[in-house]
């Protein structure tokens, strides 16, 4: 419905507050769980950040991110400061016990339609399964042990995780409010998700949603799609009703450092 590029200067004019001011145990207690994928092939270890604060009349909004580990580490007190004056979002961070590479290879990935081409070691083709962990086993933990809105979720995801991201919204978009994609890599399979993404731009009605995509200066050797790809996608999803596309570049960073840059932007999505 709306198309814009959002600008880094709403969070340069922002209140400075360093991580001094606001730490992680400032304003959150932390809780650890753990699960077990359906074959049993991979562990995760989800990390609870429980808001201090007493919870919102409907509950407190969630925001569920991918990469769990990594994820935490980028959660600094500056990027916690931007939450000041909002209702503090719970947040889920999945991780993986041991071997993220093949487990966020498989995780992430929707079945490939190309059998070759993948790196040793390495297989695709979970993120149904991983999508149905989420919903069937991480979520109603979650329910269990604060009270949340359930039409304030948010999911967030870097490289891979944002593959995971936009396979979600166009194959279940109830499952979230908002979106958040940084760098996603579409160019997995050379373009394989844009198929996705066309059945879902031809589905004719659509649930209300926000869909961040941030780029950074990174593009992929001898990726099939090109270099504005992640741009024309936000282009083409703005024009449908009642979902709301943002869209930022981000040429400074490159394909690695843009996941701490995008993850303030995902705890303010997680607010609204």
């Amino acid at each position: 419905m709306r198309y814009w590029t959002m600008l880094i200067i709403g969070l340069l004019l922002a209140p400075h507050i360093s991580a001094a001011e606001v730490t992680r145990d400032t304003h959150y207690r932390f809780e650890q769980r753990e699960f077990q994928s359906k074959d049993g092939e991979r562990e995760y270890e989800v990390m609870l950040a429980l808001p201090r604060a007493a919870a919102p009349e409907k509950g407190y909004p969630v925001l569920y991110m991918l990469d769990g580990k990594a994820a935490l580490k980028g959660l600094t007190g500056a990027a916690l400061g931007q939450l000041q004056g909002g209702d503090w979002p719970v947040l889920v961070m999945i991780g993986y016990k041991q071997d993220a590479r093949s487990g966020r290879s498989f995780d992430y990935t929707p079945v490939p339609e190309q059998t070759t081409g993948r790196p040793e070691g390495l297989h695709y083709g979970g993120a149904d399964t991983f999508w149905q962990l989420i919903e069937q086993q991480i979520k109603p933990v979650v329910r269990d042990i604060v009270p949340v809105d359930s039409e304030r979720q948010t999911l967030w995801g870097h490289s891979f995780g944002g593959l995971f991201v936009l396979h979600t919204l166009f194959n279940y978009p109830h499952s979230y409010q908002h979106y958040v994609a940084a760098d996603p890599s579409l160019w997995w399979q050379d373009g394989q998700l844009l198929s996705a993404e066309k059945a879902y731009r031809q589905r004719g009605e659509w649930p209300t949603a926000t869909l961040l995509l941030q780029r950074s200066s990174s593009h992929r050797a001898g990726s099939a799609l090109p270099e504005n790809a992640t741009r024309e996608m936000a282009r083409r999803l703005s024009r449908l009703p009642g979902v709301e596309v943002q869209y930022s570049d981000h040429f400074n960073h490159d394909h690695g450092s843009v996941r701490d840059v995008s993850i303030p932007f995902a705890l303010r999505i997680a607010q609204e």
